[in-house]
């Protein structure tokens, strides 16, 4: 019976390490770089996934698991925080999850001090996360690059042009509006006053938090429009357990104008819970 049991393990395990390559595979990009200008070299993991899988965001929503990826780097190099493109929403029986199918690239910023002494580094990238079709497996990957110091290394156009699209899809930090947010007790109402007039009337908004289970995971929210005042109203998880004291994450405005789908913005607002 052990025996039977240990060879099923093994079978298991070959086959979900099977699925999980057919089904995900990651690498390391680097795009244009001059060190003789600058000490940053942007880099990037791309993600493939094959048809219908997807990945999660470092939200996840109602379901899957954060996408995490620990770098190991040489002494005195640094890297900056992941820049997370706009999720998709993913919708099944009443739950939302949030993330990403098709390909994705989660670009980074490496920064090499002038007095490192080598020419080239490696730079290694340990994925941890879930992939997701009609079943979910791990996808667990580690892929390391070498990356040769230049003062003028320039990509590969497919990669640049790939840099360049996620770069269009990130969250914007400096927005034309004013935000104020008025905690109640059973949902926060965010409030956005925009001075800009040639912003289309939106179809849809919704707020995406970065930490899971604060809110209700849901892109379904209730907002109302009046001059050039907004008002989004986002109920609170049903089991949340700690108090809002900071709202993090994206505000997403979809419009039907064709020219201008879609807007977003980061969100970081300090809560005053006095009001």
């Amino acid at each position: 019976m052990i025996v039977k049991t240990l060879c099923f393990l093994t079978v298991l395990t070959i086959y979900l390490n099977a699925q999980q390559t057919s089904a995900a595979n990651a690498k390391i990009l680097v795009d244009s770089f001059s060190l003789g200008k600058s000490r940053v070299i942007p880099i990037g993991i791309l993600i493939d996934l094959e048809k219908d899988w997807h990945i999660y965001w470092r939200n996840p929503g109602d379901s899957g698991m954060p996408t995490s990826i620990d770098f190991e780097l040489p002494d005195g190099v640094s890297i900056s925080e992941i820049k997370w493109p706009v999720p998709k929403v993913f919708e099944y029986e009443g739950l939302a999850s949030y993330g990403y199918d098709g390909q994705i690239l989660l670009i980074a910023e490496l920064n090499v001090p002038e007095n490192f002494v080598s020419n080239s580094i490696t730079v290694t990238a340990k994925i941890k996360s879930l992939i997701c079709r009609d079943v979910c497996i791990p996808f667990n990957a580690t892929v390391s690059k070498e990356i040769v110091f230049q003062n003028n290394f320039k990509a590969e156009e497919q990669v640049s042009n790939l840099f360049s699209r996620t770069r269009k899809s990130l969250p914007e930090v400096n927005s034309d509006f004013e935000l104020s947010v008025i905690p109640g007790d059973d949902l926060i109402t965010i409030i956005i006053q925009t001075s800009n007039d040639k912003m289309p009337e939106p179809a849809s908004i919704y707020f995406l938090p970065y930490e899971n289970g604060l809110f209700k995971n849901t892109v379904d929210q209730k907002f109302s429009t009046k001059e050039n005042q907004i008002e989004l109203r986002v109920e609170y998880d049903q089991f949340k357990t700690e108090e809002l004291r900071e709202l993090l994450g994206v505000l997403v405005f979809q419009f039907d104008d064709t020219a201008q789908s879609q807007k977003v913005y980061e969100i970081k607002k300090q809560i005053n819970t006095n009001n």
